[in-house]
């Protein structure tokens, strides 16, 4: 059973968040997830882990610059393709 402060997953998209409060609306309850600030109809809401902190990946500038050299040289060399296919 869901509830409030649960972590919970929406099975249609595999939104993860915390069940902030469930409210019923029109005989049916449903939970509002934090992040997203929606409510989801608890019949397709299953209980989930929270979800690891996402860490932001720093790099020094030299860190980058060499990066940035590997892409262009392999563009020059013909190991990429510099078009983009549109779909």
């Amino acid at each position: 059973m869901i509830e409030v402060g649960n972590y919970a997953r929406y099975v249609n998209t595999g939104t993860v968040g915390k069940v902030m409060e469930i409210s019923e609306f029109d005989g049916r309850k449903f939970a509002l997830l934090d992040g997203t600030d929606l409510y989801y109809d608890i019949d397709y809401l299953e209980k989930a882990e929270r979800p690891a902190e996402r860490k932001d990946i720093k790099m020094d500038l030299e860190t980058q610059r060499r990066i940035q050299d590997q892409m262009v040289d392999a563009l020059q060399g013909g190991e990429m393709s510099e078009n983009t296919g549109g779909g």
